[in-house]
């Protein structure tokens, strides 16, 4: 005050002089003097503001710092913190605050001139910005919050800002003519910039950002309908059509909200590198090097971070980070319900965990679409993935089609279910592609990791309950691991196409176990409707599938059932049951009859399936069907069985394991074994038709294989009710029964089939598998009856000759003499003459002797040859009408 009241006297004394001319000197003199008196005062009064608010920082609210070449001046009205001033340079307008904060119920105005295009701000402070109020801009310009001690911002945090916002707790923004505006280096800053921003400069560990709230939950059924960014009405929130981006060292959302219409989320936690800023109109586009050192970013509490197009502008969520983490019922969500092409849902991080139910809904990354363009895709790429009851998927309720999920998993991915509560019904640990109501395709699952573990059903689907077709799923790894009811496949439950599954494994696949709850451990692709299911196939060094488990293709309605087509380099395994339920590990395709429970769940399903079964076919060294294990073509309803044909060096079916084709109604499936060698020890292959009394036929057997081996009591079997029984045709260089085991093919009312066993061995081997249909007499064997057992006779009389079975002694009714003459013993000894024993030849059929015995001839009047006859004029007699 004594300052002011001098030069005050001055200026009385000043104006009393009548000298004008002194008048001039002195006042042009005393307006300078007040200028320099200002500029102190106010020094003074912003050193003593930003040392009182050094005290009591959450009290400074918003305070200039005098480092910019015209300082930024802050106009206080009730709750408002108005902005203004600062440095223009082109169309940027700088500010440079000490302090940074907005309490709760207050609003910071930026007063900016409309022809600004960015508004760069940075706090230098060394204080967190803790904003709880609204953070507001003039016209469409981007605003850049740069606080390298960290922002937090509260539940009650706003943003109404005309372009993009970019929060960052970078050290120094880069422009493209390498200028550097630094919030660490403030003494040393060149000049401003006329140049648009190019990147984030992260030189030193950095704060964090934290978005705190309440969060936004969202229940299952409202994931089925369309959601407007606009009636999220908490946390931050940009202009449709801008980017929202956190750029920091950890992120947190803590309950923290997130959203955007029309436009970009990108989050990334940084410790030390460079971002690159790319900017279109008012969208800013970031990219990340490759020596950046990413830190974690965390989603709790129910944070939701959504974006939805109505314009198809490319709405985009980018996250990267280290860990990241998305967890306690957090979301993060993309919906398409424009006309336009979209954007995606991008994570990149060394670890990503997505796990955890809150009350409201399980934890979650999704897309859905329900516009006329394909939906939004899911990118993850990580070196470590773990999701734990939450779910990842993309669904189209449209036309179009559902997005797509690619998975870069450079060490494993990791997925376990859950057990089913009133929050997550179903158990969810997956990774899901889905299409419903209307005509759009699921999308496509495709995944490259090198280790894919999924335990307690945890499971990688693609489905359609709609008219559209299921995605396909394609798996490439080193090494898979199916435990507890776990699975990976494509289902259709309605008219459409089933996706098709190929999986390559360089290494091993192990399936396991079984669920009480879900069922067994598959790689599987079904259909439930009309529509035919997809082909399934596998690539692998090793596949072990045991205790119940087991990989298949089914139907259980109209559609047929898909192909089968595993090969391994190595060995297959199928061996177990599982210990509770005690069903048999397995292999197959089939259609299956469901139970009423669960036909009552899918109300398309008809009581019996009319499709047909796929085929399955196998490849391998080494084939191992151990413990009561099932390798099986199978239809139990109206539909026909599928072809079944293993190749192998070495085939092994041991302890009650089984190869088998059956059919309930339809044509039975026929069974292929291509081998070096095979082995059956207590174990069977069969073919069978008609277990409900029907007049399908059979299917045949055909092994061709160097050496076969059946010991205790194994069988190969083609069977039928009433059609005709199936062939079985052995080719072989030996053929080695236990006394014990069988080889037949029959048919309980029909037509009895043909074993045919080309050996080059000689007959003792073969007469020790005669079974009653072979050289069958003609009449027997054509004239089957029309109802009930069709017997067979066939009369062996004579004496001598070989016996009917290596195990039966030699008998004859005459005794052995010698009708040689004595040899004198005077005669000299001449040479021995050794004559080859003529060469047997089998008989080629037989004669009536008209005294009412047969002979067997090698040279009959009628051949009789081994294969099927045709109908004897006897069926046309009315005697056996």
């Amino acid at each position: 005050m004594l300052l002011k009241d001098s030069y005050t006297l001055d200026a009385f004394a000043l104006i009393s002089n009548t000298d004008l001319r002194a008048t001039f000197v002195y006042q042009s003199k005393l307006a300078s003097l007040i200028k320099k008196m200002q500029t102190i005062i106010n020094t003074l009064v912003i050193t003593v503001f930003i040392s009182f608010a050094a005290i009591f920082p959450s009290e400074a609210q918003i305070t200039p710092d005098i480092t910019l070449p015209n300082n930024t001046d802050i106009r206080i009205e009730g709750n408002n913190r108005i902005i203004e001033e600062g440095t223009q340079v082109g169309n940027n307008l700088f500010h440079s605050f000490q302090y940074f904060s907005i309490p709760i119920d207050n609003t910071a105005i930026f007063n900016n001139p409309l022809n600004i295009q960015n508004i760069i701000t940075r706090v230098t402070g060394g204080s967190i910005s803790n904003i709880d109020g609204l953070i507001k801009s003039n016209g469409t310009a981007n605003l850049y919050l740069m606080n390298p001690s960290g922002i937090t911002f509260g539940a009650n945090a706003r943003l109404d800002v005309g372009g993009s916002f970019l929060a960052t707790t970078a050290n120094s923004i880069k422009f493209t003519d390498g200028i550097e505006f630094s919030a660490t280096e403030t003494q040393h800053s060149p000049l401003l910039t006329l140049n648009v921003p190019v990147g984030l400069q992260f030189y030193d560990t950095s704060g964090e950002i934290n978005v705190q709230g309440n969060g936004f939950p969202i229940q299952n059924s409202i994931l089925r309908s369309p959601i407007d960014a606009s009636i999220i009405s908490t946390g931050l929130q940009v202009k449709p059509g801008n980017t929202l981006a956190l750029i920091g060292g950890k992120i947190l959302l803590d309950g923290g909200v997130l959203s955007n219409k029309n436009g970009r989320i990108d989050l990334a936690g940084i410790e030390q590198g460079e971002v690159n800023i790319k900017a279109e109109s008012n969208r800013l586009f970031l990219n990340y090097g490759n020596k950046i050192i990413f830190r974690g970013i965390s989603f709790l509490k129910n944070a939701l971070v959504y974006v939805n197009s109505t314009e198809g502008k490319g709405n985009t969520i980018n996250i990267h980070g280290n860990n990241v983490k998305v967890l306690n019922g957090a979301l993060i969500m993309s919906q398409n319900q424009g006309f336009k092409q979209n954007g995606e849902i991008s994570i990149k991080s060394d670890f990503l965990e997505v796990k955890d139910a809150s009350e409201f809904g399980i934890s979650g990354i999704y897309t859905s679409n329900f516009g006329n363009t394909p939906g939004e895709n899911i990118e993850l790429n990580s070196n470590k993935i773990t999701i734990g009851g939450a779910q990842i998927a993309t669904t189209t309720f449209s036309n179009a089609p559902g997005g797509e999920i690619i998975i870069n998993a450079n060490d494993y991915l990791k997925i376990t279910g859950s057990t089913p509560s009133s929050v997550n019904q179903f158990g969810y640990g997956a990774i899901n592609s889905f299409s419903y109501l209307n005509y759009g395709d699921s999308g496509n699952i495709t995944g490259v990791i090198k280790n894919l573990i999924l335990e307690d059903g945890g499971n990688i689907t693609t489905a359609s309950s709609s008219f559209g077709n299921t995605g396909n799923l394609k798996l490439s790894t080193q090494n898979i691991t199916l435990q507890n009811g776990s699975s990976l496949g494509a289902t259709t439950f309605n008219s459409g196409k089933g996706g098709n599954v190929l999986i390559n494994a360089n290494n091993t696949i192990n399936i396991i176990g079984r669920s009480p709850i879900i069922g067994p451990s598959t790689i599987n692709a079904a259909t439930f409707g009309s529509g035919n299911a997809g082909n399934l196939e596998i690539n692998t060094s090793k596949l072990i599938i045991r205790d119940g488990a087991g990989i298949s293709t089914s139907t259980v309605s109209f559609g047929n059932a898909g192909n089968i087509n595993i090969n391994a380099s190595g060995s297959v395994d199928i061996s177990g049951v599982d210990s509770n339920s005690k069903l048999p590990s397995f292999i197959d395709s089939s259609g299956t009859i469901l139970d009423n429970s669960l036909r009552i769940r899918f109300n398309r399903v008809p009581i019996i399936p009319t499709g047909d079964g796929g085929k399955l076919i196998i490849n391998a060294e080494l084939v191992n069907i151990d413990t009561n294990a099932q390798v099986s073509v199978r239809n139990n309803g109206s539909g026909n069985a599928g072809i079944l044909e293993i190749t192998a060096k070495d085939i092994n079916i041991t302890n009650n394991g089984g190869v088998t084709a059956t059919t309930s109604i339809g044509e039975g499936g026929n069974i292929i074994f291509n081998a070096n060698n095979v082995l059956l020890r207590n174990s069977n292959i069969s073919t069978s038709a008609g277990q409900q009394e029907s007049k399908g036929n059979g299917g045949n057997i055909n092994i061709n294989t160097e050496l076969l081996l059946l010991l205790e009591n194994s069988k190969i079997t083609a069977n039928a009710f009433e059609g005709r029984g199936g062939n079985v045709t052995i080719n072989t260089q030996g053929i080695f029964p236990s006394f014990d085991s069988k080889i037949t093919a029959t048919s309980d009312r029909g037509i009895d089939g043909i074993v045919q066993i080309n050996t080059l061995q000689f007959d003792f081997i073969k007469a020790a598998f005669v079974p009653p249909v072979i050289n069958i007499p003609t009449v027997a064997q054509v004239c089957a009856t029309r109802s009930g057992k069709a017997p067979n006779e066939f009369v062996d009389r004579g004496s001598g000759g070989i016996p009917q079975s290596p195990s039966d002694p030699l008998n004859s009714n005459y005794g052995w003499r010698d009708e040689r003459q004595p040899i004198s013993t005077k005669q000299s000894q001449q040479p021995i003459q050794i004559e080859v024993d003529q060469e047997y030849i089998e008989a080629q059929g037989w004669k009536d002797n008209g005294n009412g015995t047969v002979s067997f001839t090698t040279k009959p009047k009628e051949v009789i040859a081994y294969g099927s006859l045709s109908d004897s004029p006897c069926h046309n007699s009315k005697k056996y009408k």
